[in-house]
């Protein structure tokens, strides 16, 4: 079932690898493992995150099959097709691959609902008022819209956040928090649960924008996503007023989902999120000593260590991400001390290669290239004495030249463990391989946008985006496509505006800052403008945004 439904297309590209190999890049058939938490589907039950309610759901005999999530109201013949199968399988809410979060009907004790005029057993079985709807989440979401916007969160996580749409370890992991104990007991689980309303908002927000509803209906989303976003902003920081607070998984949770609200909404204060959640590692102790104190784990689940890699790996990758948009040198993944080290006995799982579509040891040399980039573009913040490791000066050109050409090289002739590696990360390893190496030619070697070579790796990166895009595994996939769309020329750029085009469908308000900027820097190729390329059109426009 798992495999049928990651079925997208009759002949998807997984299916021909000789499709997905320009250059060097290889790539065999998919595989569906898991981490052992069968998260398959964008939604799912929350019940027996619940501890009062999940024993006696699974004999519940009232279940309301008519409860549509508040967006995909076609999902009404999924629910019965569960339905069937309800008795038959045990409610682990991981394990239910398209229900959404449900109503149950409670069983009322006679006493307290007969009156004095329906004392007889048919008067009260028949009577309607018996059968009152509860909803399990109340007490979690009190409110009808909070309701409607978390059911949201769960029917498109998977699509918009996950590279490798297989499993959801971000909705496991926060959904831990939300539903272990008591609302309102822990500030940061309340940050957190805020952030994650924040974040259902502005996707909804952007869907209303795209459906033909007025843009009043948008813009009030929008508002409502603001609103979320502020409150978790001061319950988090009002969390992290205690050393508690400051060691509590929860706070990073929010403080990546905040940034995440960022990304959706095309904001600029992306940075102060991620400022804030990297202090937050600093505080205790940096990666490495925060993953090997990490306790608690518990198999096949996402806690403890686990938890703390997956939310470590989500900063450190956003970093990464951001400094390359800014020229800037990522500072965490510069610490290799963590990132590819197993720091104790539980810190088995790397999640990077399901939520990025990228292996952990190609992120490494995207961190250098980044590195590189940004001596290059800001040659003043060396040091004049700083030594490169084959002990030449780091603010040299030409040491930063032959630096360029070996990282040039290493990317050339990078190959994909095709055995440890699920094909949409060797696919994402290989479209990052072509930015990369265009970031060199344009940004170090300074070779022009027409380059033969440019060009090369601009048409493998469409090539390869294009089809992930078609096959509904576009996620983290923008920055190459503005990358390689700035490159071109006449009747190559109709492919661009298509893959945005097909991208819109796993993204927010990100999508229309990235094609407007590869449509400015067309507008100055065209007019033979000095500063045509996409890193300078985002510094005349004032842009500071994240985008993955």
């Amino acid at each position: 079932m798992m495999a049928a439904a990651l079925c997208m297309s009759s002949r998807p590209i997984w299916e021909t690898p000789e499709t997905l190999t320009p250059m060097s890049c290889s790539a065999p058939p998919i595989s569906t493992s898991s981490h052992g938490y069968p998260m398959t589907s964008n939604n799912t039950h929350a019940l027996p995150a619940i501890p009062e309610l999940a024993s006696s759901y699974t004999n519940q005999p009232h279940y309301v099959q008519g409860y549509p999530s508040a967006s995909h109201h076609h999902q009404h013949h999924q629910q019965q097709h569960h339905q069937q199968q309800h008795h038959q399988q045990q409610h682990h809410y991981s394990q239910s691959h398209s229900a959404p979060l449900p109503r149950i009907i409670a069983h009322q004790d006679g006493a307290h609902v007969r009156g004095a005029d329906s004392a007889s057993p048919q008067s009260q079985w028949s009577s309607p008022q018996l059968l009152t709807p509860v909803d399990p989440i109340e007490p979690y979401f009190p409110t009808h819209q909070e309701r409607n916007l978390i059911r949201h969160y769960c029917d498109n996580a998977l699509s918009i956040i996950m590279a490798f749409p297989s499993e959801n370890p971000i909705l496991v992991a926060n959904f831990q928090f939300l539903f272990d104990g008591v609302r309102g007991m822990d500030s940061a689980v309340e940050s957190l649960r805020s952030a994650l309303l924040g974040v259902a908002s502005v996707h909804q927000s952007f869907l209303l924008s795209r459906s033909g509803v007025t843009q009043q209906a948008a813009e009030e989303a929008l508002r409502v996503a603001e609103s979320f976003r502020s409150k978790s902003e001061h319950l988090l920081v009002a969390a992290c007023s205690t050393p508690a607070g400051c060691q509590n998984d929860a706070a990073l949770a929010a403080a990546v989902s905040i940034a995440l609200i960022d990304i959706f909404s095309c904001g600029r204060r992306w940075s102060k999120s991620l400022g804030f959640a990297k202090n937050l590692v600093r505080t205790r102790g940096g990666p490495g000593l925060l993953l090997a104190r990490s306790k608690g784990h518990r198999s096949n689940t996402v806690t403890g260590v686990s938890r703390a890699r997956l939310l470590l790996e989500i900063i450190a990758v956003y970093e990464l991400f951001g400094c390359l948009a800014k020229g800037q040198a990522p500072t965490l993944l510069n610490i290799d001390c963590w990132w590819l080290t197993k720091t104790n006995t539980e810190d088995t799982v790397s999640y990077s290669d399901k939520v990025f579509g990228m292996s952990r040891e190609f992120l490494m040399v995207l961190a250098k290239v980044a590195t590189l980039v940004s001596r290059v573009l800001n040659p003043t913040s060396a040091r004049v004495d700083e030594m490169s490791e084959d002990g030449n000066l780091l603010t040299d050109p030409d040491a930063q030249t032959r630096e360029a050409q070996v990282l040039y090289k290493t990317l050339e002739n990078w190959q994909s463990d095709a055995c440890s590696l699920h094909q949409r990360a060797q696919v994402g390893n290989c479209v990052y391989q072509h930015a990369a190496q265009i970031i060199l030619l344009r940004d170090v070697l300074k070779v022009p946008p027409d380059d033969a070579l440019v060009q090369g790796h601009a048409g493998a990166i469409l090539t390869l985006c294009l089809e992930c895009g078609q096959n509904g595994m576009g996620v983290d996939l923008t920055w190459p496509v503005i990358i390689a769309g700035s490159q071109l020329y006449g009747a190559d750029r109709p492919r661009v505006l298509s893959i945005f085009e097909l991208f819109r469908k796993q993204c927010c308000y990100e999508i229309e800052t990235s094609e407007s900027i590869v449509l400015q820097v067309w507008q100055r190729l065209d007019a033979n403008h000095p500063r045509a390329d996409w890193r300078s059109v985002m510094q005349d426009n004032d842009l500071d945004v994240l985008i993955l």
